[in-house]
């Protein structure tokens, strides 16, 4: 039940120097992160591992080379006015939880490889209210066998603005994103 809070987003900046793994790596539960920016890190921005209750609002995610704001096995969580740019896999990512209970919402996310990814992530999750654009592709709930928890499921994707998806050329990305390149949403064995 900690909040660790930034005077200004665009002040409190988290610099990984592209030598540093993770911005935050949270492992307790009931955290929230709010207004502060992580740039730079080598796998994730913001990450929530294992957890039961999380939240990140106000943050900015840039040029975090897997995630920029993520959530793994974790629960009864909470994306809102957020913004995520430059990380090969996603810019958002919920994965393997059932149920997730979790809300993505008022996001921005543009040059990802994926905007959003939700591998085996089913159960009470909504992607609403956001914009997707210029990634190489948009929304991707989906099913992967490296993961628990197979097959995605119960998701609900409303109200998003979805567009110009399929961008090649500032949008880094590894090899799996490529399969929904120019795709705005892909349910891959949803």
């Amino acid at each position: 039940n900690l909040v660790i809070r930034g005077t200004d987003r665009n002040e409190v900046i988290l610099d990984g120097e592209y030598t540093r793994e993770n911005g935050f790596f949270v492992t307790a539960d009931g955290v929230a992160i709010e207004n502060m920016t992580a740039i730079g890190y080598t796998v994730n921005g913001f990450f929530w591992n294992g957890v039961t209750g999380y939240r990140g609002s106000y943050l900015t995610a840039i040029d975090n080379w897997v995630y920029g704001i993520y959530a793994f096995d974790a629960v009864d969580g909470l994306f809102e006015h957020s913004y995520a740019s430059g990380s090969y896999d996603a810019g958002f990512y919920i994965g393997q939880c059932d149920p997730c209970n979790a809300v993505v919402t008022d996001v921005l996310a543009e040059f990802n490889g994926l905007g959003y990814s939700g591998t085996n992530s089913s159960g009470n999750i909504y992607i609403v209210n956001s914009e997707w654009r210029y990634n190489v592709a948009g929304i991707v709930p989906n099913t992967l066998d490296s993961e628990l928890l197979p097959p995605v499921s119960r998701v609900t994707i409303a109200g998003n603005y979805v567009h110009h998806n399929g961008e090649s050329e500032r949008a880094p990305t590894g090899t799996l994103e490529w399969s929904s390149y120019g795709n705005g949403i892909v349910l891959a064995g949803a």
